[in-house]
């Protein structure tokens, strides 16, 4: 038999694997996540006719081995992870990273982990955070009840509780702000309102009155008071004259007097509570009164309303008294050869003897890329290359199949010289 004959039929095995995958390049090129194979192509072995020989010294020069090829074969088909673009979707729980790195996704904590690129997930009716493709929970950490992470635990599947709430904390600092006007007359007051809160979340309107002084030694001087009333009307502190004095010069709050207290017993009937005043940011000029309070750090107790999520993958609830906290934070996990992995249907990975992962981390550590809400990241498969892949390859095919046939009718020729 002819080599030709085999090396050809080789030659049409190899290349109708390769349109193999270049189908399913093309099958998957709006799969979000999907990354192409190419297959390279390797010389068979090669049967010897002639061996070398070596140059003879004052005689005849060396002769070059003969060989002939057997085929054709299948060298590598490897998974390319090139870069491509990320496509917005609207949707907040669609996740694209921005880098390197791979979502962590498990049927439970310590179970065997999958990897990809394919980010579309949404909660589940329990709270938990999973795959849309295919069910199985995104792993990552779980905040403490302050929102803190610790990145030594275990990771675990990422579950939101709606049922959480936000505690409610004391307001401990007002700061005022905004101008007293130098132009009044004296005994003339300026009165600025805010709520505030006590350790169990209960309202009260704090008003700070503030009257222009009458002392002629030092025109620049002012007093003011502070009362605490509940929802009740009731006042709950004493409230005392005090001085503050701006510098003439500055127009600001003496540093000896930009601060000041005012303390009240709550409501419920606990140890009585200290709101620090700060006034340093108010000024005395002749100019329109503005004074206000600038803000205020406490408030009520609240329940989870939205989840947003990060460019570090934190999970973050939206709590209807207007604060927020870190519930959760998504892992990454990176390799150092992700072309080694194996891949195992419904857009996923897993690690294989040279695709070892290099440990979890938050999105946006080193080496580790960011993740973007909102979008998922686009199949890397190119068209314009697929297709002239494809013709080379029909064309190495039908060369194939031209050898066959030529190749046959030397046999049939051969088998005709008994004629």
């Amino acid at each position: 038999m002819m080599r030709s004959l085999f090396s050809a039929v080789s030659g049409l095995k190899a290349h109708q694997q390769r349109m193999d995958v270049i189908g399913n390049n093309i099958a998957n090129v709006n799969t979000p996540g999907f990354k192409k194979s190419r297959v390279t192509f390797q010389d068979m072995l090669n049967q010897t006719i002639r061996g070398a020989s070596r140059p003879i010294e004052g005689g005849r020069g060396g002769t070059n081995p003969m060989q002939m090829g057997l085929g054709v074969t299948i060298g590598s088909i490897d998974t390319d992870f090139g870069a491509t673009s990320l496509q917005d979707t609207g949707k907040n729980t669609d996740l694209g990273i921005n880098g390197d790195g791979f979502f962590i996704l498990a049927e439970k904590a310590g179970g065997r982990e999958f990897y990809t690129r394919a980010g579309s997930f949404d909660f589940d009716n329990a709270g938990n955070l999973v795959s849309n493709l295919n069910g199985l929970h995104v792993m990552g950490w779980l905040a403490d009840d302050t929102g803190k992470i610790d990145y030594n635990m275990q990771l675990q599947p990422i579950k939101v509780d709606w049922s959480v709430s936000q505690p409610p904390k004391k307001t401990e600092t007002v700061t005022l702000t905004g101008n007293l006007d130098a132009g009044l007359a004296q005994n003339k007051t300026i009165t600025v309102e805010k709520t505030v809160y006590d350790t169990q979340g209960h309202p009260y309107q704090l008003k700070i009155t503030f009257t222009k002084g009458n002392n002629p030694n030092n025109p620049n001087e002012w007093t003011w008071s502070a009362s605490i009333i509940d929802a009740n009307g009731v006042t709950k502190n004493t409230p005392t004259d005090t001085v503050i004095s701006f510098d003439p010069d500055t127009g600001k709050p003496t540093s000896t007097l930009s601060s000041g207290t005012v303390t009240y017993s709550p409501v419920s009937g606990g140890n009585d509570i200290t709101i620090n005043l700060n006034f340093s940011g108010m000024t005395q000029y002749a100019a329109e009164t503005t004074a206000a309070v600038q803000s205020q750090d406490g408030y009520p107790s609240g329940t989870l309303d939205t989840l947003t999520i990060d460019q570090a993958g934190n999970i973050v609830g939206v709590f209807s008294n207007g604060t927020s906290r870190i519930l959760a934070q998504i892992a990454l996990e990176r390799f150092v050869n992700p072309a080694g992995l194996v891949k195992e249907g419904n857009s996923l990975f897993s690690k294989s003897s040279n695709a070892e992962p290099v440990g979890a981390k938050p999105p946006g550590s080193s080496g580790f890329g960011t993740v973007k809400p909102g979008t998922l990241e686009m199949s890397n498969v190119d068209l314009s290359s697929e297709f002239t892949d494809m013709i080379t390859t029909q064309r190495g095919f039908q060369a194939n199949s031209r050898v066959i046939t030529a190749s046959d009718e030397m046999l049939q020729d051969l088998v005709n010289l008994k004629r």
